[in-house]
């Protein structure tokens, strides 16, 4: 075998090594990839569980947050505090969240029961005045978003009309 022969194949070797390499990082890449997702989807739920931790833990603010969400209205001062903190909290969330799809972060089954959320929450008039006074805390893209939610694809977010829930 000629030196030019050992050259040949040393350079088919060595080829062949920098295409399995290439394989192999891509292999990787996938695999991180798909580590990196489930990690935003765990995430994603402990922040949803985090933010709706204070309507589970406390009776006092379910109540608020309940009148608040059928007529905001109806709420003394400190209780609009609360509300509109809450409230505020949620639609980060969903602006959050929003964003994290938009960067394919978050897996589609998660945005869409953002969206099916936002959709139910955008159709109570509480959140409806929180809204009309806050919006502006929130990104335009985001504001355009959800100023296009279908309210008629919306669903009573505790199973019966608010106001019945109020007086029963």
């Amino acid at each position: 075998m000629s030196l030019s022969d050992l050259a040949a194949v040393g350079g088919f070797v060595s080829g062949f090594a920098v295409l399995a390499s290439l394989i192999f990082v891509g292999f990787q890449l996938k695999q991180n990839t798909e580590a990196v997702r489930a990690a935003a989807s765990q995430a994603h739920s402990q922040n949803w569980q985090q933010i709706t931790l204070p309507v589970v833990e406390s009776g006092d603010f379910a109540r608020v947050w309940r009148l608040g969400l059928d007529d905001i209205g109806c709420l003394t001062d400190d209780e609009r505090i609360r509300f509109y903190s809450f409230a505020g909290a949620i639609l980060r969330f969903f602006e959050g969240a929003r964003l994290q799809w938009r960067h394919g972060q978050l897996d589609k089954e998660h945005w869409h029961n953002v969206e099916k959320t936002a959709i139910d929450f955008a159709a109570t008039p509480g959140f409806n005045a929180y809204w009309a006074a806050r919006r502006h805390w929130l990104s335009p893209e985001f504001q355009k978003w959800y100023e296009s939610l279908s309210q008629e694809r919306a669903h009573n977010l505790y199973g019966k009309p608010l106001s019945k829930v109020a007086t029963d």
